[in-house]
């Protein structure tokens, strides 16, 4: 299937495969379309995850988060470890 490489495109795809990044434009083409495919899944999975998040608030899965205590027990841990604040 023959592909236009957009014009704005050409040299960045000419400079790749002169350099031997890509062997040719459709291995370029084939690997922006794997990069893109990769990004979707990816973002699939975060979506999934939020929505997973968001069940769990809706059915009062979870507990308040205390702020106060969670900087507590960070400086805890930290002055634990040597690196104290």
């Amino acid at each position: 299937m023959p592909i236009s490489i957009p014009h704005d495109l050409q040299p960045f795809v000419d400079r790749g495969v002169a350099s031997g990044r890509f062997r040719s434009e459709e291995d370029a083409v084939r690997e922006g379309l794997d990069l893109l495919r990769t990004r979707e899944q990816r973002l699939e999975s975060l979506r999934a995850d939020i929505q997973v998040g968001i069940d769990q608030l809706d059915s009062g899965a979870v507990k308040t988060l205390d702020i106060d205590d969670i900087k507590r027990r960070g400086r805890e841990k930290m002055a634990s470890t040597g690196h104290g604040a």
